[in-house]
């Protein structure tokens, strides 16, 4: 059921927002993308050029920015951000900025103009557990990149109120192809390493993960804007499906059955904490969400696009950290 007419996407231009878009546009939204286009606008050039996407090409550290972008928006799915440790870890300073600094304005001047704040977040809020974890787990920041989104999410889940209804996403490790591809995402900087070297190497290799196809992701967005107040004011779900949780060497493994000449290197090593299993039924059994693409599908499709010539993983193009840390500087305001 369609509750709104129009939708701000911040980050919209990005890995998981090009698809987002596109998907809002498919189903006769208004769609306003802010974006300060640092991967580039490949994801949505087409959609801005023909008029079917109103684009704000700026920086959501800027109030007026913000101000401007949820100008007549009745809902608001806030993606932009500095995403994962390594990145975040690099530019501390800017990652704070975006990604607590400006989600807390942003909820600020949202709830004075928008309905609904859909928040993308992380199942990395778990941290390590050896139980299996929902929504109802205490969260566990390891990192600065969790430590954000953890505190961004308290404040935006802190602010529900008659007419205005945030809801927060935990999304499992994103995988699949996208306008704006990444291949520094688990999945696939492990099929790129075995396509380029012949070789994945593992870091905690019994470490639980849980996967999610980014189009599914894009369903789960879906279905929290349109479903009723009841269901996700105020909540929290975690987006994936309990058969997608695999450990780091499953997943090699999987990888292995398809490029069967791949090494894998097992390095243990506590580089990265961080193990959990996460269990998805709260967004199955409230919202009736299922997953239209598995792991193995995703391995698939990615090694038939790089086969037909139509990516390179190895093109630097494909990484958050080598394109980011050129572009993004710290603020002062």
């Amino acid at each position: 059921m369609k509750n709104f007419d129009s939708v701000l996407v911040t980050g919209g231009a990005g890995y998981i927002g090009s698809v987002l878009t596109s998907k809002l546009i498919e189903n006769g939204y208004y769609v306003r993308v802010v974006d300060s286009l640092i991967y580039g606008d490949k994801g949505i050039s087409k959609m801005v050029n023909d008029g079917r996407v109103d684009l704000i090409y700026d920086d959501i550290r800027k109030p007026d920015v913000l101000e401007n972008a949820v100008k007549n928006i009745d809902c608001i799915i806030h993606l932009a951000a500095i995403v994962g440790e390594p990145l975040c870890k690099k530019i501390p300073d800017a990652a704070k900025q975006i990604n607590e600094d400006a989600t807390f304005r942003l909820v600020e001047i949202a709830k004075k103009t928008s309905k609904r704040f859909v928040y993308a977040s992380t199942c990395s809020n778990y941290g390590s557990s050896n139980e299996v974890v929902d929504e109802n787990t205490p969260v566990s920041a390891l990192s600065l990149y969790s430590e954000t989104k953890v505190n961004s999410e308290k404040k935006i889940l802190s602010e529900k109120k008659d007419g205005f209804e945030p809801s927060v996403l935990r999304f499992a490790t994103a995988f699949g192809i996208s306008p704006r591809m990444r291949f520094d995402l688990l999945l696939q900087e492990f099929i790129r390493d075995a396509v380029i070297d012949k070789k994945i190497s593992i870091f905690g290799p019994n470490y639980w993960r849980p996967l999610v196809h980014v189009s599914d992701i894009v369903k789960a967005c879906m279905l929290i804007i349109e479903s009723s107040s009841e269901l996700v004011s105020g909540q929290i779900y975690n987006v994936g499906d309990d058969s997608q949780n695999f450990t780091k060497i499953e997943l090699g493994k999987l990888i292995q059955k398809y490029l069967p000449e791949t090494k894998i290197d097992i390095v243990e090593s506590k580089k990265d904490p961080r193990n959990y299993k996460v269990s998805f039924n709260k967004i199955k059994s409230k919202l009736n969400y299922k997953i239209t693409m598995t792991v193995e599908e995703g391995i698939k499709e990615i090694l038939e696009k790089i086969k037909n010539n139509e990516i390179n993983p190895a093109e630097t193009e494909f990484s958050n950290m080598s394109k980011m840390t050129e572009k993004v500087k710290s603020y002062s305001f």
